[in-house]
């Protein structure tokens, strides 16, 4: 039975992403709910944006078979179409030429690592696929110690300290949580079946919000001004009108850094606590070009270049006038963050041309996120925020509480729902 008016506690969801949208579809029924949303449009980074008439994702995003809960959601909408499910091919990048990884001659022709190189990363693909659990890994276990022991220490050294110490986080292997990178083998994104929506993400979201505008308040362009827990007050300013409202219940999804700077009344060892988590940012592109970079590698890791990955999106739905793509940076983006548009446009398609010479750029956008990710070294479950909180006031969903699960929308989606469960099971 709903709640009656007068009894129903006011929620508040700081942020309009894939996690608030869905806590709010849930919540919405027995709870006064409202949703601040910084960015004029709701999603995040699973929104698109319109471009000559086309809506393209504004990043990268695809599904695997094990995607169960996007799936769910997808569905829900009627949104996938006739999708195909496909095996999609990943390529290392080195010195300005491409080697197929999955396949055994090329890998074979990949002259970076030596022959027992090859053998063990080979070797340490087929552990990842068959033999993994890691549930087994302890939380304190750090990745270089474990990739010594299951991959070797050549492959160690060239391969992971590469691609997920500098181009990941930009930190020491030994300062990485060996349980979230396996969990993220676990995910078997190199050996599941992708595909991405035929009619996109976005009516995703659109739904929802569909769902949930005839209840729930949805504030957009809107900067939180203060949280005070103290007195259960919210103050934000929506297009230049301040709002100072009481609440019940603040469902925190924006990074934790963003709470911080404006909350006050939290105990101070939990401040202190959630000091510690850290983030790191990503600067990439999103572009068209009249052909593809290449016909058959979706996913592309590159080796000691400025842009780490390449994803070839038009290779998983290919219905756009031009061939979309994707490149990004993550560890060391920082440097990047507080570049002009049109340098880092010079600098990214400078870099991807050395091994795409003949890439026929049509359109360019840049795109920014100070916090793309928590940094999940080995001592995150130590400080990591989790779904509840020292205070009955405050409940955090997203990414930074799913450790050691990998980022994902599977995950924020998931997220969405546990949170609004164990608010519902607690205010019973």
């Amino acid at each position: 039975m709903a709640t009656s008016k007068k009894t129903r506690k006011k929620i508040y969801i700081l942020g309009g992403g894939l996690s608030g949208l869905v806590a709010a579809d849930r919540l919405q029924k027995e709870f006064d709910v409202t949703i601040l949303e910084g960015a004029p449009f709701l999603g995040g980074l699973a929104s698109s944006f319109k471009l000559n008439g086309e809506e393209i994702p504004r990043f990268n995003h695809h599904i695997v078979k094990s995607n169960t809960i996007t799936l769910r959601y997808l569905k829900r909408y009627n949104l996938m179409g006739k999708n195909k499910w496909q095996r999609v091919k990943m390529a290392f990048g080195y010195k300005d030429k491409l080697y197929n990884i999955n396949n055994p001659f090329g890998l074979l022709k990949f002259n970076y690592l030596s022959f027992w190189g090859k053998f063990r990363l080979g070797l340490f693909g087929l552990y990842a696929i068959f033999l993994l659990n890691p549930e087994k890994i302890d939380n304190k276990m750090d990745l270089d110690s474990w990739l010594n022991k299951y991959a070797g220490r050549e492959v160690k050294e060239k391969i992971w300290k590469n691609l997920y110490g500098r181009n990941k986080f930009n930190i020491s292997l030994k300062k990485i949580s060996a349980k979230q990178f396996a969990h993220r083998l676990f995910e078997k994104e190199g050996y599941d079946l992708f595909t991405y929506p035929e009619k996109g993400l976005q009516g995703m979201i659109d739904g929802l919000e569909k769902d949930i505008k005839k209840k729930v308040k949805i504030y957009k362009s809107t900067k939180i001004i203060g949280v005070d827990f103290k007195n259960n007050h919210v103050t934000f300013d929506n297009n230049g009108k301040i709002h100072t409202e009481e609440f019940d219940i603040i469902i925190n999804s924006i990074p934790i850094p963003e709470l911080l700077k404006r909350s006050n009344g939290l105990p101070k060892d939990y401040e202190k606590q959630l000091s510690r988590v850290k983030y790191v940012p990503v600067v990439g592109l999103a572009f068209g070009t009249t052909d593809y970079l290449d016909k058959d590698m979706y996913w592309i890791n590159l080796f000691n270049e400025r842009v780490h990955v390449i994803y070839q999106h038009s290779l998983l739905v290919d219905k756009y006038k031009n061939k979309v793509t994707w490149c990004v940076r993550y560890g060391g983006s920082e440097e990047d963050m507080v570049k002009d548009n049109e340098e880092i446009k010079k600098l990214y398609l400078d870099n991807l041309k050395k091994y795409f010479p003949d890439m026929d750029v049509k359109w360019c956008l840049v795109f920014k996120e100070k916090y793309a990710e928590p940094i999940y070294d080995k001592d995150y479950p130590e400080y990591c925020p989790k779904y509840d909180s020292p205070l009955k006031s405050l409940y955090h969903t997203g990414i930074q509480v799913t450790f050691p699960k990998i980022r994902n929308m599977n995950v924020a989606l998931e997220s969405g729902e546990i949170v609004a469960d164990i608010i519902k099971d607690n205010n019973r």
